[in-house]
């Protein structure tokens, strides 16, 4: 019996609406395949290779791969860097929420992680007193903490 594929995700009224703010801005469409894109990213637990995107958006390679540099470039995704050339695509900050990454360095995978306030606290304050002497304005950072997985950790 053939297995069957489930149903794309779909996007949310409220993310659409802010995509298709920024995307206006660039006189730029929010197309049905950007739509499927930003959706399974958005449906996404963590960020998502380029080939993750394409099996869950069920869009074709190239208009995925395409339109992924697309939406980097408007600021509606980020690239996460993951290991050896591995990277990752999420949701904008802006349209998503603040959090760091843990990257692992024998498989790649990239997980999210929810900073404490005291640890976003530190790490202001640290910035600041760094780069205070530069004049350099700092609008927002990221984090992202390398080292094995549980399942890659050895026991």
């Amino acid at each position: 019996m053939p297995s069957r594929r489930s149903a794309p995700p779909t996007l949310s009224a409220t993310t659409a609406a802010a995509v298709l703010q920024v995307l206006a801005l660039r006189e730029q469409r929010l197309t049905v395949h950007r739509r499927a894109v930003l959706a399974a990213l958005e449906h996404s637990d963590r960020p998502l290779t380029a080939e993750e995107v394409v099996e869950r958006s069920g869009v074709p390679q190239s208009t995925a791969y395409r339109n992924l540099a697309e939406l980097v470039d408007a600021g509606v995704v980020s690239r996460v860097s993951g290991v050896a050339g591995g990277d990752r695509h999420e949701l904008a900050e802006p349209l998503s929420h603040h959090h760091h990454h843990a990257v692992c360095t024998a498989c790649g995978i990239v997980t999210d992680f929810e900073p404490s306030e005291r640890l976003e606290r530190l790490i202001e304050q640290e910035m600041g007193s760094l780069l205070s002497a530069t004049g350099f304005a700092v609008d927002h950072h990221v984090f992202d903490v390398r080292g094995l997985c549980a399942t890659c950790r050895p026991r």
